[in-house]
C-alpha cells in the first residue's frame, strides 16, 4: 500500500454477525456500563471488572485519544495543564495490558505519559509509535504500549489527509496520520501459535470523502498484517458516528465503515464491542454528560470463523476520566475492553 512502512520501534523495549455469535454473547452474560471514573485517582464508582474463569487469562485493553496537540496547535487543547494530564493518564493506564493512544503528537507529554507506564511495567514495557515523517508534517500521534510480549510491529501512513488550504489550522493534513500494528503474545510462556494482532488508528476528522479512502487503506493494512485463524483487535478514534441511530440506518457512514473493514477478513466476524455487549449511547466526545455525546472511539475485534475463539470479549465500557483539576483528562473518553484468553498456556501467563 502506498505510504506503508515497516517500523520495529520496540523498546527493551461487520458486517452483521450471525445468530450463533449473538447466542454466545448472551450466554456469556456480559454487561458493562458507560460510567464516569471520577477524580484523577480513579477512585469513583465503576463497574467491577469480570474475573477470569479457570483456564482463562484476563487481558485488559484501552484506547484513548489524549489530545496532546503539537506546536502552535497546542493552543487548541480543550483540556489545559498538559504535563499534569500526561502524568495522571499514565498512572491510570498502567493497570491495563495493552494501551492504544491517539494524539500523542507532542513529544514531551508523550514521554511523561509513557514514563509512567515504563515505571509501572519495568522490563515488560514495549512500545511502537508513529514514525517521524520525512516532510514537514507532524507525526501521526499514535502509540501502542504493552506489557505483554510484542513479537512484530508495522506502521503505515494514509495517502491523503484534509488540506490546510481548505480547512485551515485544524486540517488533518498537518499530521502524517496512519495506523500501527503490533503482534502480541498473551505471556512469556505462550506457545508459538498463541498470539493476536492489535491495530490502532486515528481517522480523518474533517473530510468525509477522505475518511472513506482511509477506511479502505486501513482495511488493506489489516489484511496484510493480521494472521488467519487468529483474533485481531482494531481500535482508535474513527471520527465516524456510531450512536444507536446510526447503527439503525443502513445508509450511514457507520455501516459503510463496517462493510469496508469487514472486507479485510471476509470469512471472519467483525464485532463492534460496545453495541455487542451493551445498550445505550456509548458516547465518547463529551465527558461531562451522561450519554457521552458522539460515539466516535471504538474497539472492534475480528473473530476467526473457522477456529475456536481464544480471545473472547468479556466486557466493554466507556471511561470518562473526570478530574477535579481539569474537569476531564481529555476531550475524548476512553474505551476499555476486557478479554479472556483461552488456552492451555493461559495458566501462569499473566503479566
Amino acid at each position: 500500500m502506498r505510504g506503508s512502512a515497516k517500523n520495529r520501534s520496540v523498546e527493551s523495549t461487520v458486517g452483521r454477525w450471525d445468530k450463533t455469535l449473538l447466542r454466545l454473547l448472551a450466554i456469556m452474560m456480559i454487561g458493562c456500563v458507560a460510567g464516569a471514573v471520577g477524580g484523577a485517582s480513579g477512585a469513583a464508582a465503576q463497574e467491577k471488572t469480570p474475573d477470569a474463569s479457570p483456564g482463562e487469562q484476563q487481558i485488559r485493553v484501552i484506547t484513548y485519544n489524549v489530545q496532546f496537540l503539537p506546536g502552535l496547535a497546542a493552543a487548541f487543547n480543550e483540556r489545559k495543564h498538559t504535563d499534569y494530564r500526561a502524568r495522571t493518564i499514565g498512572r491510570l493506564l498502567a493497570e491495563y495490558d495493552i494501551v492504544g493512544l491517539n494524539e500523542v503528537f507532542h513529544h514531551k507529554p508523550r514521554k511523561l505519559l509513557l514514563d509512567q507506564l515504563r515505571a509501572a511495567w519495568g522490563d515488560r514495557f514495549q512500545l511502537i509509535v508513529s514514525p517521524e515523517p520525512d516532510d514537514k508534517r507532524f507525526n501521526g500521534g499514535l502509540a501502542i504500549a504493552t506489557r505483554l510480549p510484542m513479537v512484530d510491529s508495522h506502521a503505515m501512513l494514509y495517502s491523503v489527509g484534509s488540506s490546510p488550504k481548505k480547512y485551515g489550522l485544524k486540517a488533518d493534513g498537518f499530521a502524517a496520520k496512519g495506523a500501527l500494528h503490533a503482534r502480541v503474545r498473551p505471556g512469556q510462556n505462550a506457545a508459538d501459535d498463541a498470539f493476536f494482532d492489535v491495530f490502532v488508528t486515528h481517522l480523518e476528522s474533517k473530510d468525509d470523502e477522505i475518511r472513506v479512502i482511509q477506511y479502505r487503506e486501513l482495511s488493506d493494512f489489516i489484511r496484510q498484517h493480521s494472521a488467519p485463524r487468529h483474533a485481531a483487535i482494531v481500535m482508535g478514534d474513527f471520527n465516524t458516528r456510531g450512536n444507536p441511530e446510526y447503527q439503525q440506518d443502513d445508509g450511514s457512514a457507520y455501516h459503510l465503515m463496517l462493510e469496508i473493514l469487514s472486507a479485510a477478513r471476509p470469512s471472519d466476524r467483525l464485532i463492534d464491542l460496545w453495541p455487542a455487549l451493551n445498550t445505550g449511547n456509548g458516547g465518547t466526545s463529551e465527558q461531562l454528560t451522561d450519554d457521552g455525546g458522539r460515539r466516535i472511539d471504538y474497539i472492534f475485534v475480528f473473530q476467526p470463523a473457522d477456529a475456536e475463539p481464544r480471545l473472547v470479549p468479556r466486557s466493554c465500557r466507556v471511561r470518562q476520566f473526570r478530574d477535579p483539576k481539569v474537569e476531564a483528562l481529555s476531550d475524548h473518553s476512553a474505551v476499555e475492553a476486557v478479554f479472556a484468553w483461552r488456552g492451555a498456556e493461559a495458566a501462569g501467563n499473566a503479566p
